[in-house]
């Protein structure tokens, strides 16, 4: 045959798409042309040698009867197939008498007709043969004389069309399937194994194997079936539909995605797995990549349960992010997901990277025999390989480049109830460096866009010369415009009153609207405030306080609360510190003091967020400046229109009586 060539006409982009992979799905040696308008189509028609035109009804102000009356003016012989509404019964019988070759109605599932009407006309034109399938490019039955079903969905696993087999495999009728999602006929318990298997498809396109699962049909009853879908995707790369076809199984099979009774790991599965999921969500939220995560791993070592915790430094404790095979999934950062830091760093010893806890089982000192060598890192006695307990447990240390724990993976639950094998150990610990490796990865990578929407933001509030603000309104937005930009949890600024000839707070950001309310109402005494910026506390042109000092005393416990904790010296932000920086004058006059405290990584500030504070305490600065300058031509002009407004009426007052003016005036007429 030779090539076939299309032309598909339609308003819609993705009615144009969707149609041109169904087409070039069924038909490999197949090009297809889009034209988005009658005219363009009947140019195009005029023009181009194709095969047949597939015509949609609605294209604005000329419809697709008009459309098929010039292509026959121009005595273009293109067989035309016009799309149709449904319930236009009557305008597809019109376009039949005006020369159209056939028509298809737009109703559920009629994309499945697409390609076989198309069949159709090609063979009335003898450009394929009639049962030869040599040409189409569909997915492989299988004889085993199971019965086979066809199917279309979604990108989202809605059902389009299906054929007869697959209702009688599934005892819904083809509307009832219609209304229907793939996984509303799945068990619950099949739902991970399926993404894991249908995400592997989305990369390759085809499925690498066939899908081996239940359903559950109408009546309920579970039917094995074998299911191989083929991704359709458009020019972009991306999954628009799925061509698929499900073939009935005898019942008994083995779970898919189950590992080896051996405990074997495919490592290339894993690693490839992994590194697939640092390219595909970088942009995505850190939640996704922690979810997808813990899919993987109870994917690759078989377990049914897991959960991600991340340590979270404010709080000292590690935090639940995410959690797989659980009736109910507790929310992040609440009170029941938080595991104390000393309970995590006591499990894993600082040097364990895999650690099997047996429950009810007593624990022995390992140092005197326990070494890098053994691959289960654990310091109780294995159980037999049948008898693994419901409460046990598999933690997995993820750690940082510095040896230190930031988190951990737990896994318990084995599919087959056996405890796991030393070769599942060793690749535990190879799992575990690799996913602290991808998500140190995606902490860089938001670094970097942190960074850059922080320039951005400054750009954005660079414009502080606001001068239909007062100098409080202006203070106000410049440090909540910081508190968003450099996350920071509490940003304050202020400045030295001449009245009181103190260090007055003038605006404060922090989301306790009490605690900033508190915050507005303190001053310091000039004296003392002044000793902090010295050598010791100097970073650049700011100066950073590490240490106790009276001066930030009801300053820190209006914040902290009565107990300050304790200063960190494993390099995190410590319990007195305060970072400020001088707002100076033209003059080089000290007028006030930029403050920011609380960061929310809760680590000492980089060189690079201390620089971008010195340039937003200058630009306070010259903003303030400019305020003054304005407020005092302000006054002047004021004064200037007073001044005139009272030499217009001294003048008045000097001009003569009404009754002088008119005898003046007729003396000189």
């Amino acid at each position: 045959m030779n090539d076939l060539r299309i032309l598909i006409t339609g308003m819609s982009n993705s009615y144009l798409e969707i149609s041109k992979r169904m087409l070039q799905f069924h038909y490999e040696n197949c090009q297809v042309d889009f034209a988005h308008s009658a005219e363009e189509c009947v140019n195009k028609a005029g023009k181009g040698r194709y095969d047949l035109v597939l015509l949609d009804y609605d294209l604005g102000d000329v419809n697709g009867l008009e459309v098929i009356e010039k292509l026959k003016s121009k005595n273009v012989t293109t067989p035309v197939v016009l799309l149709v509404e449904e319930g236009q019964d009557e305008i597809a019988v019109q376009a039949l008498g005006k020369g159209a070759s056939d028509y298809i109605l737009k109703v559920r599932g009629y994309l499945t007709a697409l390609p076989i009407t198309i069949r159709n006309i090609l063979e009335k034109k003898n450009l394929v043969q009639k049962g030869d399938d040599h040409e189409t490019k569909l997915l492989p039955e299988k004889t085993s004389g199971q019965k086979t079903g066809y199917f279309i969905l979604d990108r989202k696993g809605r059902i389009l069309s299906a054929n007869r087999s697959l209702e009688e495999i599934t005892r819904y009728t083809e509307d009832e399937l219609l209304e229907l999602n793939l996984l509303d006929l799945l068990p619950k318990e099949k739902e991970r194994s399926f993404f894991n298997w249908l995400n592997a498809l989305n990369q390759n396109g085809n499925s690498p194997q066939t899908f081996k699962t239940e359903i559950v049909d109408k009546t309920g009853d579970k039917v094995t079936i074998d299911i191989a879908l083929t991704a359709i995707k458009d020019e972009k790369q991306r999954v628009v539909s799925y061509r698929g076809r499900v073939e009935s199984l005898p019942k008994g099979l083995v779970e898919e995605g189950e590992p080896d009774r051996d405990g074997k790991v495919d490592q290339l599965k894993m690693i490839t797995q992994l590194s697939h999921l640092v390219t595909t969500t970088y942009e995505e939220p850190l939640g996704v990549l922690l979810q997808r995560t813990i899919d993987i791993a109870c994917e690759v070592f078989g377990f049914r349960r897991a959960t991600i915790a991340l340590l979270d430094k404010r709080k000292n404790a590690f935090i639940k992010q995410a959690m797989i095979g659980y009736r109910s999934v507790p929310v992040a950062n609440s009170g029941n997901v938080e595991v104390p830091r000393e309970v995590i760093e006591r499990v894993f010893d600082r040097r364990f990277r895999v650690k099997v806890i047996y429950y009810n089982q007593d624990h022995r000192d390992a140092s005197s025999y326990l070494n890098s060598s053994f691959p289960e890192r654990r310091t109780q006695k294995r159980r037999p390989p049948t008898q693994w307990h419901k409460r046990d447990l598999v933690l997995v240390n993820l750690m940082n480049r510095n040896g230190q724990t930031f988190g951990y993976i737990s896994l318990d639950t084995p599919i087959d109830n056996r405890v796991p094998g030393r070769d599942t150990f060793r690749n535990l610990e190879l799992f575990g460096q690799l996913v602290a490796m991808a998500i140190e990865n995606y902490y860089q990578f938001s670094a970097l866009e942190k960074r850059s929407r922080r320039l951005k933001q400054i750009l954005v509030t660079s414009n502080i010369f606001k001068l239909y603000l007062s100098l409080n309104e202006l203070l106000k937005e410049v440090v909540w415009s910081i508190k968003f930009s450099l996350d920071f949890n509490l940003v304050a600024l202020a400045l030295i009153s001449k009245k009181s000839g103190k260090l007055e707070m003038k605006a404060v950001a922090c989301d306790d609207r009490v605690k900033a309310n508190r915050l507005l109402e303190l001053k310091f005494d000039l004296v003392p405030f002044s000793q902090l910026l010295r050598s010791e506390y100097a970073r650049g042109k700011a100066y950073f306080v590490v240490k106790k000092e009276e001066v930030f005393a009801t300053f820190k416990e209006i914040y902290y609360g009565p107990s300050v904790r304790q200063m960190d010296v494993n390099g995190s932000w410590p319990a007195w510190g305060v970072l400020m920086v001088p707002i100076k004058s033209r003059e080089g006059k000290i007028v006030g003091v930029l403050m920011v405290d609380d960061p929310e990584n809760n680590k000492i500030p980089s060189g690079d967020t201390v620089h971008t504070l010195e340039i937003l305490a200058n630009q306070i600065a010259v903003a303030i400046d400019n305020r003054i300058l304005y407020i005092q031509a302000r006054n002047r002009i004021r004064e200037l229109e007073l001044e005139l407004q009272r030499s217009q009426n001294a003048l008045l007052d000097q001009r003569p009586a009404p009754g002088i003016r008119r005898f003046v005036d007729r003396l000189f007429k």
